[in-house]
């Protein structure tokens, strides 16, 4: 008996780019390489949402990108937010496949904010593709040791990671966009760079903060002070189920067990009120919906070997999918299965609304 719910939605991708085969600047699988952009554009006082070269000419730019969204289709996506949009040849090619009447899911876009210029930037009005905001970037990441902590790393105790942006030089950057009515999307995984984020978003939006609803994406290195900060803020959390899977051991070893307890717990993140929705951040990890369900429900790999706390299914069913933007029908249903099994549920279909 198949299974009908609201769509899956992938709140932070960069299929845009993997699609128009633009990925990546660094090698993802050497961490040091990773560090070593991270130091250098940090050294320049830029980020790495700064530093994108232009696309340059795709002979068919629309058709790679139509490719890249009806694969994400047929995983059950029906909707999908780029986390940075490089060059602004993505949106025109976009346009194009709505115009055509081909786009195979609603797209909603983050500019990044080496290119977001609000006088630029310009709202749509349609459900199947929509401008929202600009994403910027705080700090590095986990594994090659740059996301910014307030303490040195466990393992490398000269080293407390990279900020790209301070509170002031946030909140320079913001403000235009704040003005706008944009949505706000940060880059930041470690406590430092939270918590100057959070001090950027309550300087600009005060009392409107929650309104606002600036996003932090990824959200890794917590602490319960941050969480319920989050929470009182109305700040919304962009968290990667995936993540606490394929980073657990990292985090071990990286932050050492105290933070590493803290760290990537989305069920306290929860129960401290804060407003939460998930992405893949594909390539990063897996595009499938039902790959990142299974690994958040489970708090297992692919091994069956659970490394992390597991999350309720109608919990994470509500992280991962919207009934506004469409509907996903499954071949089973997902709370009748073994959450070791959800692997194997075929996706029959994926409908967006609009």
């Amino acid at each position: 008996m198949t299974w009908e719910g609201p769509g899956f939605v992938d709140h932070h991708v960069h299929l845009l780019r993997v699609a128009a085969e633009d990925w990546s600047n660094y090698d993802l699988s050497d961490p040091e390489s990773i560090a070593d952009w991270h130091r250098s554009v940090a050294t320049k006082g830029s980020t790495p949402m700064d530093e994108h070269a232009p696309l340059g000419p795709r002979q068919d730019l629309p058709g790679m990108l139509e490719r890249g969204l009806q694969k994400a289709a047929e995983l059950g996506l029906v909707q999908v937010t780029e986390a940075g949009m490089t060059d602004w040849a993505y949106l025109d090619a976009l346009v194009d496949r709505r115009e055509r009447g081909v786009l195979p899911i609603r797209v909603r876009i983050l500019v990044a904010s080496g290119i977001a210029d609000p006088k630029r930037m310009a709202r749509i009005g349609d459900p199947w593709l929509e401008v929202i905001g600009v994403k910027l970037y705080a700090d590095g990441w986990l594994g090659p040791r740059t996301c910014a902590l307030c303490e040195p790393y466990a393992d490398d105790p000269h080293s407390n990671g990279v900020l790209f942006l301070d509170k002031d030089t946030l909140c320079r950057r913001i403000e235009p966009f704040a003005e706008g009515g944009w949505t706000v999307a940060t880059h930041a995984i470690g406590d430092r760079a939270i918590t100057e984020v959070l001090d950027a978003y309550e300087a600009v939006w005060g009392d409107d903060c929650a309104t606002a609803a600036p996003r932090i994406e990824h959200a890794q290195v917590l602490s319960t002070v941050l969480m319920e900060r989050m929470a009182h803020l109305g700040v919304v959390a962009c968290i990667q189920p995936g993540f606490a899977v394929s980073d657990a051991a990292a985090a071990r070893t990286a932050l050492g067990a105290d933070r590493a307890e803290q760290a990537y717990d989305w069920n306290s993140l929860l129960e401290a009120g804060a407003r939460v929705i998930a992405g893949s951040d594909f390539p990063i990890e897996s595009l499938s919906p039902l790959e990142g369900l299974a690994r958040m429900v489970t708090g297992a790999g692919e091994d069956g070997r659970r490394v992390t706390a597991p999350v309720d299914m109608a919990t994470t069913l509500g992280l991962m999918t919207d009934a506004e933007a469409g509907t996903t029908v499954l071949s089973e249903d997902p709370f009748e299965v073994d959450p070791e099994q959800i692997r194997e549920i075929k996706v029959m279909s994926a409908r967006p609304i609009g």
